[in-house]
């Protein structure tokens, strides 16, 4: 069996990295003995921190912009240095748009990207062009492109993001494909609580009238839009929107006093998902639809664990969150969409059962679907596939 690893900024056998993408990815490959195992690619303690300090300052003497040392060349070779000998004759999965040049020249390691936006659509999409060096942002496109055409494929987690890995880089379409990732959750307390879910539908409805009861797991209230959340309710209770909301994530301190001052608002803070599992869990399936309003989005993996945890979702469809959903299973509005509209989609949701029951019967029925198990056998089948040609 060809090894394979799993590769990111930082160690991809860690719940910590990059929302837990890697974690899940290689844990769930692991289980079906696709995913040898993550590389600690940690760039964490004081000599990288140092590091870092000298080549912003050095950006700076220069007349550039200090920011982007983690898309230079020096700190990916330093990166990858010490896993140069193991990668070799292997596969790697890198969820970073980059490798270090050597491993891009490297014909012995199969090379493959699974992100969720190349560079230009994080410098530009995201806004974070100006925090990055110009000559570092102008260095690493190219080299981004180049990595792109050597690589064995381009897997993207949805369309917004392929289309532009073909379109702005010239990758061949057909070395492009889409996997969407699964829900970042706790494995064995999910299955828990899936037993617990089912004997609690079996037993009867699981809602009966009353307040429409919403969810919103965020911790980027700007960019998820919280803000436009909280101001829809509150133009749909003058219009008798009977509605109650809980908050995972983002604290109400965090927020414009204006913002919250609405009642029937459960402000749960941060609720870790590895080590407080069950209580993460719990808290979002107790609703009646998962919320998230954001105003540019990668994808948006909590979609993924609304409908994991039987939850219709109403969102945006920004960016690649479309991939993201079911559609049986979701209500979408547009990303520039007004309060009013918001508003008047919830009153119409909060009156119609039918449609609700409906959200909710088609997130259960497909949930496994938004597990990683089903997203790796994708990954796995994509890769084989290529394999053979």
């Amino acid at each position: 069996m060809q090894r394979t690893y799993v590769a990111s900024i930082g160690d991809a056998e860690s719940p910590l990295t990059w929302s837990g993408i890697p974690y899940h990815l290689t844990d769930a490959g692991r289980k079906v003995g696709f995913i040898t195992s993550g590389l600690p690619l940690e760039a964490a303690g004081l000599p990288w921190k140092a590091r870092r300090a000298a080549w912003n300052l050095a950006q700076v003497m220069s007349g550039d912009r200090r920011g982007g040392y983690q898309y230079s060349r020096g700190f990916l070779e330093r990166l990858w240095r010490p896993f140069r000998a193991q990668v070799s004759g292997a596969a790697v999965i890198n969820c970073f748009q980059l490798y270090a040049p050597s491993i891009v020249e490297d014909d012995a390691v199969q090379k493959w990207f699974f992100i969720d936006l190349t560079l230009a659509q994080l410098l530009d999409y995201y806004r974070t062009r100006s925090s990055v060096g110009r000559r570092v942002v102008t260095d690493a496109l190219v080299r981004e492109r180049e990595g792109y055409h050597r690589a064995r494929g381009v897997i993207t987690m949805s369309r917004f993001a392929a289309d532009n890995v073909h379109q702005a880089y010239g990758v061949p379409a057909e070395r492009i494909h889409v996997v969407v990732p699964g829900a970042n959750l706790d494995q064995a307390a999910y299955e828990q609580w899936e037993q617990g879910e089912k004997e609690r539908r079996d037993a009867g409805p699981v809602r009966s009238g009353g307040k429409l009861r919403l969810v919103m797991v965020s911790t980027n209230w700007q960019r998820k839009g919280l803000d436009r959340l909280l101001r829809a309710i509150a133009i749909g209770r003058r219009d008798g929107l009977q509605v109650s909301l809980r908050v995972i994530g983002n604290q109400r301190q965090e927020l414009p006093v204006a913002l919250t001052a609405l009642d029937d608002i459960e402000w749960m803070g941060r609720i870790s998902k590895s080590t407080d599992a069950v209580r993460f869990l719990r808290a979002v399936a107790d609703a009646d639809l998962g919320c998230i309003f954001s105003r540019y989005e990668a994808g948006g993996s909590v979609l993924r664990e609304y409908h994991a945890l039987g939850l219709g979702a109403l969102a945006t469809d920004a960016g690649g969150m479309p991939d993201f959903m079911f559609d049986d299973a979701s209500v979408t509005v547009k990303p520039d969409a007004s309060d009013e509209e918001l508003a008047a989609t919830l009153v119409a949701l909060a009156r119609d059962e039918e449609q609700l029951a409906a959200l909710r019967a088609a997130a259960w029925r497909r949930r496994r679907e938004a597990l990683w198990e089903t997203s790796v056998v994708r990954l796995r089948a994509v890769m084989s596939a290529a394999a053979s040609t």
